[in-house]
């Protein structure tokens, strides 16, 4: 599956609505979460819209209903693939030069654990191809 396509988006909402920890941890937390690639201009962002925990939206940038994106997430070419390569920890990433995260930090913390769930999440999708 192609990254940063609404396809990955949708597997990847899937994946977070079929997980009980998240329902459980983020019963209670809605944002917009901003997906991009830093080095490509011809690929748009994406957004994926969480209402107390449930994904409701994965769109593009400009057809996203999301009055405000809170957390952005983004990153060059080469480190999205080290992320779905697996070279790189959780820790790798957040230190990691080539990884931006923009985030309210109360809200962050305040939700933490289910958001650390979210990343691993993200990390045992399979067969994601970065381009």
């Amino acid at each position: 599956m192609q990254f940063m396509t609404i396809e990955w988006l949708e597997a990847y909402g899937e994946i977070l609505n079929k997980d009980e920890i998240i329902a459980k941890k983020l019963r209670k937390f809605s944002s917009a979460f901003l997906y991009a690639v830093n080095d490509k201009q011809d690929t748009e962002s994406l957004v994926m819209k969480i209402e107390k925990g449930v994904c409701v939206e994965c769109a593009t940038l400009s057809n996203s209903t999301a009055k405000k994106i809170e957390f952005e997430i983004s990153a060059d070419t080469q480190s999205w693939k080290q992320l779905f390569n697996h070279e790189l920890s959780i820790k790798q990433i957040i230190s990691s030069d080539g990884f931006k995260f923009k985030a309210p930090k109360l809200k962050a913390l305040s939700n933490k654990t289910g958001l650390e769930r979210s990343v691993r999440l993200l990390l045992q999708m399979e067969n994601v191809l970065v381009a």
